[in-house]
């Protein structure tokens, strides 16, 4: 098991040029585009649409955590209605620059889909390491963020508004946890050279279609907790 700081000069190092699987014998000419009987397109299809049944089952995940949150809010509403120990809580200013990390993270992390859709592994590689940095900076933010109110004398029980801060952000921080360490396994892939051959390469494609919408959506649900808990004031 290679260590932490070898991965990642390998990661910063690696070439842009696609993995070529080897052999130990002499090949004969090849035709990579040549579709026999009519069929056609099979490896096209399968580069283009690299999702199958794992973007579906994400689709699917995303579906209760959207209720979650949403569930979340309505409750909160609800007791701030009744006005028995509500305080408002001034939003912490930190929660600025965690919502530009994490959109950041966001195009980062497109920039390196595109650099996989070509093929350059290097480029990949270090856009994935730049995306892993700006969700762990998002997650020390909110941390910080959190430790501000402490400052304050706001603790998780000091009043419902208060609360509402440290649910949001722990539950989301824990979601974002999950993203992490998928971006951990697609770099390791990487790292390791696991992606030689075409059917590890459509299983990289496929891991990372999953991954990005699931760290998309985490962009986008904060963005509307930043809002949510911007205006509500």
């Amino acid at each position: 098991m290679p260590s932490a700081l070898n991965v990642e000069t390998v990661l910063i190092h690696a070439p842009d040029e696609p993995f070529e699987p080897t052999s130990g014998g002499p090949q004969g000419p090849q035709e990579p585009n040549f579709r026999g009987g009519g069929g056609g397109g099979d490896d096209d299809d399968h580069h283009r649409k690299p999702s199958g049944m794992g973007l579906f089952g994400m689709r699917i995940a995303l579906v209760p955590i959207t209720v979650l949150f949403i569930a979340i809010a309505f409750i909160f509403y609800a007791r701030s209605r009744t006005g028995i120990n509500w305080q408002t809580v001034p939003v912490p200013s930190l929660l600025w620059l965690s919502t530009a990390l994490i959109l950041i993270s966001s195009w980062t992390l497109e920039r390196g889909r595109a650099a996989l859709r070509m093929e350059r592994y290097g480029s990949y590689a270090r856009w994935l390491l730049r995306t892993l940095y700006l969700g762990l900076g998002f997650l020390a933010s909110q941390a910080l963020a959190l430790q501000q109110l402490v400052t304050q004398g706001l603790f998780m029980r000091h009043n419902p508004h208060s609360s509402l801060f440290y649910i949001v952000t722990a539950s989301h921080g824990l979601h974002l946890f999950g993203g992490l360490i998928a971006l951990g396994y697609l770099l390791l892939r990487v790292a390791l050279h696991r992606d030689h051959s075409p059917s590890a390469r459509s299983g990289s494609r496929r891991i990372n279609v999953v991954t990005t919408l699931y760290w998309h959506f985490l962009t986008g649900l904060w963005a509307c907790i930043f809002l949510f808990l911007l205006l509500w004031q």
